[in-house]
């Protein structure tokens, strides 16, 4: 009969004891394995020792079946009840603790213990740690795995083969035998029955699995219960991002690079939170097929097929780009403030990008080029280039060759599009960010009389989208950001666009027109992969890959755990890993990206790859310079001076700046 504030001023003192206590270790996983050497005999405890959790601490697996239940009162009678009959009972068995839950319900009982059973083996994964360390002591001793579980034999073994342990002489479960570990009986128990003399126990728990074996004449062995995994420290701000993190931890891989755990681990998220996050809406808004576009919606796809949606609403990789919707625009109007309007160049441009902008090889072109005053590759302005009027004299001697080549690949844009059937329902899906691709196909398909009714689907979608899309009454939605429908959000993504873009790169280049083949069929005509030197794929392509496989694989694997059920499409926490590393990067995050190049309209430029600061300090208008052609100015910042600084508050100010907005 305690008053309150002091039961809950114990309760707080015996869980920072237990959180001390898990945290304790005796020996590490890497001498682990030369310890065990001496002894003829291993115990290992099976949970939290071989096989880890998916949540942040064991009895969260109640707690994510009540939030996943919407039961706010589920938490607190499971652990209850638990308590209750290990109290009356001792040790106890699954079906002991929902008799005191729900006596008289049979049936709710039978339903919540068999939900428990499927949430347990959802989220019950091998400990990569300890994994290849019992595989090879498997072979050359006796092995026996321990458990004070309340789980039938049944189940753990169910739990032991999905994760791969395998090998051992016998599982030993304090339900079925009434002993348990914490009393010392147990490891008395398997002494005499298995005739064991040199044996030494492997667990977590400081009492049960150290002290208590230790006191049975057992020499015993204690890892940590919690052992974070990843790369680098994320903050956790909420419920999911705590379950998130501990799926991750478990799940991050020693054995593959940076890369592949940076895709797994930062990117796979946000791809799995848009692709469950569209095709919900898909159902919702009666989608009937879903086109991804080239190049950005080739991961997409890869995740949207993994996800098995593919099998609910059919898909296909549509294959365009902007300039192969765009250029066939121009046999209809070929103004000069058209053409330069819809050109999607830098501000600061050359001769060769923007004749390749109207649909023309620049090097065909270069005797007139210089007859104009111009070359290839000098820098001109391109908002001063309908009012240059050595420019609207050039434009007016090749307007004829613009239109003509407009034409025919108009005449092949369409034949490729009546291989489509834009009668359906469709969705077109893409990274974002205007929403051009969608303007100017949705133009071609209604100038031409082809019905159609098309919702676009995109990572973000920018205030540009509004003059794209908004007025012209054309349907999008964006699952970061959509200042396209709501007038409030904000471009989350801007202060690392080129790196997040970077990992959506497909392993071929850019689609250039359409032609018809031999067999009649018309087909994209691709540019050259700009990330192909030389027959071989550069660094950056090669590294790319590697992430895709990870992302992939995390949706494969998050897919089947009930942590995605609570987590579900929650942008917040699936972008959060991601947004961390584009806007407050630490120094391996700069060095393992900084080095990629990025082409943006016929320009290549590094990511962040700063001088050193000394470099700078004669020559400061280098440094801004460099600052300017950097892509992602965030890790430009941080690369270049190392130090803990709001660098993205110092982005966003210069951000301002030079688009003339205001704080």
């Amino acid at each position: 009969d305690l008053h309150p504030r002091v039961r809950r001023q114990r309760q707080m003192c015996i869980r920072d004891s237990r959180k001390i206590m898990d945290d304790v270790q005796t020996i590490s996983y890497a001498q682990l394995e030369n310890r065990l050497e001496k002894y003829s005999e291993i115990s290992f405890d099976i949970f939290d020792t071989l096989i880890k959790r998916d949540v942040p601490k064991p009895t969260d697996v109640f707690r994510l079946m009540g939030k996943c239940m919407r039961d706010d009162s589920f938490y607190e009678n499971r652990v209850g009840a638990e308590r209750i009959a290990r109290q009356a009972l001792g040790e106890v068995s699954l079906e002991d603790i929902y008799n005191i839950m729900y006596l008289n319900h049979e049936d709710k009982k039978q339903k919540l213990m068999s939900n428990e059973i499927e949430y347990e083996n959802s989220l019950c994964t091998v400990n990569k740690d300890m994994i290849d360390i019992y595989n090879r002591i498997v072979k050359d001793k006796r092995v026996f795995l321990i458990s004070d579980m309340y789980l039938s034999r049944e189940v753990i073994q169910s739990i032991l083969n999905n994760n791969g342990i395998k090998g051992y002489e016998a599982l030993i479960v304090s339900n079925e035998i009434g002993k348990t570990k914490s009393s010392g009986e147990l490891y008395e128990y398997v002494k005499s029955e298995y005739g064991c003399k040199n044996m030494c126990h492997v667990g977590n728990n400081f009492m049960a699995d150290y002290v208590a074996a230790k006191k049975s004449g057992l020499s015993s062995c204690k890892i940590k219960t919690n052992t974070y995994r990843l790369e680098r420290k994320f903050d956790i701000e909420s419920d999911k991002d705590a379950y998130l993190s501990a799926f991750l931890s478990n799940h991050h891989s020693y054995d593959e690079d940076y890369f592949y755990n940076f895709g797994y681990e930062r990117f796979g998220p946000v791809l799995y939170g848009f692709i469950k996050w569209m095709y919900e809406d898909l159902v919702k808004e009666g989608i009937q097929e879903v086109y991804f576009m080239a190049r950005d919606g080739f991961i997409m796809r890869k995740v949207y097929r993994e996800l098995g949606y593919d099998k609910k609403i059919s898909d296909r990789y549509f294959e365009a780009s902007r300039r192969s919707l765009r250029v066939p625009s121009y046999h209809n109007n070929n103004s000069i403030e058209y053409v330069i309007n819809e050109s999607p160049l830098l501000s600061t441009t050359n001769m060769e990008q923007l004749l390749d902008s109207l649909g023309l090889e620049a090097s065909d072109y270069e005797n007139i080029i210089k007859e104009y005053g111009f070359t290839l590759r000098g820098h001109i302005r391109r908002d001063e280039l309908k009012d240059n009027p050595d420019f609207v004299k050039l434009y007016q001697r090749i307007k004829s060759d613009v239109i003509n080549n407009s034409s025919k690949e108009f005449e092949n844009l369409i034949n490729y599009l009546k291989q489509c059937d834009f009668s359906k329902k469709i969705a077109v899906v893409d990274i974002g960010w205007g929403g051009s691709m969608q303007k100017n196909l949705i133009q071609t398909l209604n100038n031409n009389g082809i019905s159609n009714n098309i919702t676009g689907y995109y990572l973000g979608l920018s205030k540009k989208s509004r003059e794209n899309l908004g007025k012209n009454g054309y349907k999008a939605k964006g699952y970061l950001f959509d200042c396209l429908n709501n007038s409030n959000d904000k471009d989350i993504e801007i202060a690392f666009r080129p790196l997040f873009e970077t990992l959506f790169l497909e392993q071929s280049g850019s689609v250039k027109c359409y032609e018809t083949r031999e067999d009649g069929v018309v087909a994209a005509v691709r540019y050259g992969y700009e990330y192909l030197k030389d027959g071989e794929l550069s660094h950056e392509a090669q590294n790319v890959i590697n992430i895709q496989k990870g992302a992939v694989n995390f949706a494969k694997d998050f897919k089947d755990s009930k942590v995605s059920d609570y987590i579900n499409s929650d942008v917040k926490t699936l972008f959060k890993y991601m947004y961390t590393t584009g806007t407050n990067p630490n120094m391996q995050d700069v060095k393992m990206f900084g080095d990629f190049i990025f082409f943006n309209n016929g320009s290549e430029n590094y990511l962040a790859r700063p001088k050193k600061v000394l470099s700078y300090v004669p020559n400061p208008k280098k440094c801004l310079r460099d600052l300017s052609e950097a892509q992602w100015k965030v890790g430009f910042f941080k690369r270049l001076m190392k130090i803990p600084f709001p660098y993205l508050r110092l982005y966003m100010k210069l951000h301002r700046m030079n688009n003339n907005e205001e704080d």
